[in-house]
């Protein structure tokens, strides 16, 4: 991207700047600007590049206890000083808000910086010619099997920045690259993808290999009868259901407006105890971030372990709701969410097995790549529904046999976790919705052989 980064000290002295200039009683300014590049390709050749580089500002104030929010573009001193008037105009027109206790203070990092860089040159100086390049090495492995490809290389550069009246001052840059292949025999197709930090751990050459083998074995696909089925999950079909327990109920919102599954079960047994389940922003095997949205340093959270229920993340506002509790640095991007508190970089305990090595211990059953389109019908009993995508395939004795047809899955996420008969070897990716744009969050999950997934109806593809 050849990208200029604003900096931690021209970032925050714009805000605090700003600040100055606030009569609210309390006020918060948080700056996200996010460059990225996309590279997407189709039929084996690049059709579109893609840059964009965007600034937003959230402004937050506090006035005779009622809570406004604005959003602006620019950092330009004249348009933070009208948005910041505008938020207070606002705020007064508003009820007070008698839940509302206080915006959050500076915190004391306890934990130490993140365990890993969690900026990349790789990424922030990418040119479009690495991009290309790797799409080369995508498509010379479909042509050579004969196959169409398609997919997206995706670049993203993050500077977060947040102040406020109270004393906070943080700031931190991120990267991202993320990167997919999606192959097509014309019966059936074949995906892989990479996430990571590095866009030079990117491995374009692997990832072609590797859709290329599950789009040879997606042909002639077998119509199987839905039912209960043991399955190997590759890590993205897992990161789609970790999702359900993670949006509707591991969060202290969810269990304060009393929908979550963990209403009342914190030292019970909620999953199968292979399960264990954490979220650390910190981790380098996740996507390493030292702050959350109200610039509060981020902390690990251990959400089930063994299968009981241990805990859930708080942002500062679902903290005051509840006596001796403070945040743990899970405030989650209000430009997408508004007031929210979420898991965002999400472990699973994960074993050494190779996919290859689940497929191998399984009698009979069904190995799926990955899902599509997830919805949660039921959050407190935390129902996941949707259908398989791009390779599903019938295991017996130990050995794929075929490929059948793409199943809509309907089961409690709970209880598919009881399960979990093998943990697999993991890697970081994210669900459905966020490796299409729909969120931020991202899993480091393992593969699973699980013992039964409900099937309940057979699509015509």
């Amino acid at each position: 991207m050849s990208l200029n980064l604003i900096g931690q000290e021209q970032a925050l002295a714009r805000l605090e700047a700003a600040l100055k200039t606030s009569t609210a009683e309390q006020t918060e300014l948080l700056l996200l600007r996010r460059s990225q590049a996309v590279t997407r390709y189709a039929h084996g050749e690049i059709h579109q590049n893609v840059y964009q580089d965007d600034v937003q500002v959230g402004v937050r104030v506090v006035v005779n206890g009622a809570v406004a929010r604005l959003t602006v573009h620019s950092l330009e001193p004249d348009a933070l000083a009208r948005t910041l008037a505008q938020a207070v105009a606002t705020a007064k027109l508003l009820q007070p808000n008698p839940l509302f206790k206080s915006l959050p203070g500076p915190q004391a990092d306890s934990t130490g910086p993140a365990a890993a860089p969690y900026f990349y040159a790789s990424v922030a100086g990418q040119l479009p010619q690495t991009r290309a390049d790797a799409v080369r090495e995508i498509v010379a492995a479909a042509e050579g099997a004969g196959f169409a490809s398609f997919g997206t290389y995706k670049s993203t550069v993050d500077e977060l920045a947040v102040v406020n009246s109270l004393g906070v001052r943080a700031y931190a840059p991120s990267t991202t690259a993320y990167l997919r292949a999606l192959f097509d025999n014309g019966q059936g197709t074949g995906y892989a993808d990479a996430l990571s930090r590095d866009a030079g751990e990117l491995d374009a050459a692997a990832l072609g290999r590797t859709a290329a083998e599950k789009c040879r074995l997606n042909q002639n696909q077998r119509e199987i009868a839905p039912g209960d089925y043991a399955v190997v999950l590759e890590p993205d079909c897992v990161a789609d259901m970790v999702r359900f327990p993670v949006g509707w109920g591991l969060h202290a919102r969810a269990v304060q407006d009393g929908y979550s599954f963990m209403i009342d079960k914190l030292g019970q047994q909620v999953t199968g105890a292979q399960v264990t389940l954490w979220d650390d922003a910190r981790d380098p095997r996740c996507r390493p971030l030292a702050i959350d949205y109200e610039g509060q340093p981020t902390q690990r959270v251990n959400l089930i372990t063994n299968g009981v229920a241990e805990g859930v993340v708080y942002d500062s506002y679902t903290a005051s709701q509840e006596p001796g509790k403070t945040t743990t640095g899970h405030a989650y991007n209000p430009f997408e969410y508004g007031d929210a508190s979420l898991p965002a970089n999400v472990l699973m305990a994960a074993g050494e097995a190779s996919i290859s090595d689940l497929v191998g211990h399984l009698e009979r059953g069904l190995l799926v790549t990955r899902l599509h389109y997830t919805h949660c019908p039921d959050p407190q009993r935390v129902v996941a529904t949707g259908t398989t995508r791009d390779g599903t395939f019938l295991v017996e004795d130990g050995k794929i046999v075929g490929a059948v047809r793409n199943l809509r899955f309907t089961q409690s996420v709970l209880e598919l976790l009881d399960t979990v008969e093998e943990l697999g070897q993991a890697k970081l990716c994210q669900d459905w919705w966020s490796q299409n744009g729909m969120g931020d969050i991202n899993y480091y999950v393992p593969a699973l052989r699980i013992g039964r997934c409900t099937f309940t109806g057979v699509t015509t593809f």
